[in-house]
């Protein structure tokens, strides 16, 4: 009986992990449903989170937002993404979308934005929260209390690592070496567009 309930126990888990990352991604141009609402989601990566022992990074961004994409390209990055993916469970909720894309918005996800500090920030912004759900910090993390957003120059990208340590304690040397050089790559490279 108690083997059957451990593999219970792990395809319940199997199913939670595989439901937050469904649910956390940003929905593609031209869907025809709306995305589940941001609480539903972030229930999902905290409950994932638990499981893990981790902590959840949630990134709020809009299909329009150039940095945005830039930020889920370094969370899913070959060398970054592993680094941010032993330490948090990573979500994206979409908000702030033009008229036309309103139906792209996690519904809720504003309000959470707003509620986590990032009422007056651009995007993307990033909430930190524990594996219980409590918010640890935000990218609100500049030397004057605003937001980082992308960390695409020097003093964002240290100000992100000095973020990093707050967020993620058991970050080690290499691997926050590791974020670092994936930022400073992306922004040496002359924007080509």
């Amino acid at each position: 009986m108690a083997r059957s309930q451990a593999m219970s126990s792990h395809r319940t888990l199997f199913a939670l992990g595989v439901m937050g990352v469904l649910v956390g991604a940003h929905p593609v141009a031209g869907q025809d449903h709306t995305p589940p609402a941001a609480t539903r989601v972030v229930a999902a990566a905290v409950t994932r989170a638990q499981a893990e022992q981790k902590a959840v990074l949630v990134e709020f961004g809009a299909s329009w937002c150039t940095w945005c994409r830039n930020f889920e390209a370094f969370v899913k990055s070959a060398d970054a993404g592993p680094a941010l993916a032993r330490h948090f469970v990573v979500v994206n909720l979409t908000v702030r979308e033009r008229d036309d894309k309103k139906t792209l918005e996690h519904p809720g996800g504003s309000v959470l934005m707003d509620e986590w500090g990032g009422a007056e920030s651009g995007l993307p912004f990033y909430v930190f929260l524990s594996n219980t759900g409590q918010k640890v910090a935000d990218s609100n993390a500049m030397p004057d209390g605003t937001n980082i957003g992308f960390p695409a120059v020097p003093g964002e990208i240290r100000a992100f690592i000095d973020l990093m340590e707050r967020a993620a304690p058991a970050l080690s040397l290499a691997e926050r070496d590791v974020l670092a050089g994936y930022l400073a790559r992306v922004a040496a490279k002359p924007d080509t567009r």
